[in-house]
């Protein structure tokens, strides 16, 4: 399997948390479980091959993504095509609040949804996918990648002052966030901030809070795998008892977190079903 990351160069850094390239995945699983990790990608598929996505509980067949696709920001987990026949994508993931830049559109109009590409790219993304295509390494893939996306960013650039800091102050540190005092501080109404946040952010202040306490939990969760004092844990994360901790875990992952646990896989947020 190939594997790499890239971290765009100045300005795009500011935008784009990373890109990842990888060719052939080819896990023991099936179908893997996705967890809500606070983040908005762009996935350009470089085979030819459908990929799937599944129902939570039947696990049967709901969706076909095909060439490119955005998955917006989730408040929940999602079943997804693991093993393929052919297996080669280019990931852009961007950073909290910057994916209306290049949306330029509401980004709360794809939350908890995976949604074409093209339909929001048009032409373009097929023509930016067709160079991808062109160039055989990964490093010739990420200049390209780059190049596009400064495009898209032009005359985009900059998201609302009172969201840029929202986001820093809430991921900064999640658990101890006031979402009364943030927006008080911002001088605007509740109302006006969640409609601000949902444009750019594409969620509600309160459900990206929520998000943030349950992937600091999953953290702390990796770092320490033997040594777990659930209650400390809890505390840590901003829950306000372990009957609340699990309660959330279990509604962002569909387990409790010691049977996460035992059922995680090799990637974080990733977790085999099948």
């Amino acid at each position: 399997m190939i594997l790499q990351f890239h971290i765009p160069s100045p300005p795009l850094t500011h935008y784009v948390e990373l890109i990842t390239y990888y060719k052939g995945y080819n896990p023991p699983h099936t179908i893997e479980r996705l967890l809500p990790d606070g983040g908005i990608d762009l996935i350009i598929d470089l085979t030819s091959v459908p990929k799937y996505i599944y129902d939570n509980e039947s696990l049967t067949e709901i969706q076909s993504c095909k060439r490119a696709w955005i998955s917006g920001m989730r408040t929940e987990y999602i079943s997804i095509q693991a093993r393929a026949a052919e297996s080669e994508m280019l990931v852009i993931r961007f950073r909290p609040g910057m994916a209306w830049s290049f949306l330029h559109m509401p980004v709360l109009e794809i939350k908890d949804k995976v949604v074409d590409a093209e339909l929001i790219f048009g032409n373009e993304l097929l023509s930016f996918r067709e160079q991808l295509l062109e160039q055989a390494e990964p490093v010739q893939k990420f200049t390209i990648a780059e190049q596009y996306l400064l495009k898209r960013i032009k005359n985009h650039c900059e998201i609302h002052p009172a969201i840029r800091y929202c986001i820093s102050q809430i991921g900064s540190n999640p658990s101890q966030a006031s979402i009364r005092e943030i927006t008080h501080k911002t001088g605007y109404s509740s109302k006006h901030l969640i409609s601000l946040f949902g444009k750019y952010a594409g969620i509600n202040p309160k459900q990206y809070v929520s998000v943030l306490k349950f992937q600091q939990a999953v953290q702390l969760l990796e770092k320490n795998p033997g040594q777990i004092n659930w209650t400390a844990l809890a505390l840590d994360c901003g829950y306000y008892d372990q009957a609340h901790f699990i309660n959330e875990f279990k509604r962002f992952s569909g387990f409790n977190p010691s049977a996460y646990m035992e059922s995680r896989g090799d990637y974080i947020n990733y977790i085999p079903v099948r």
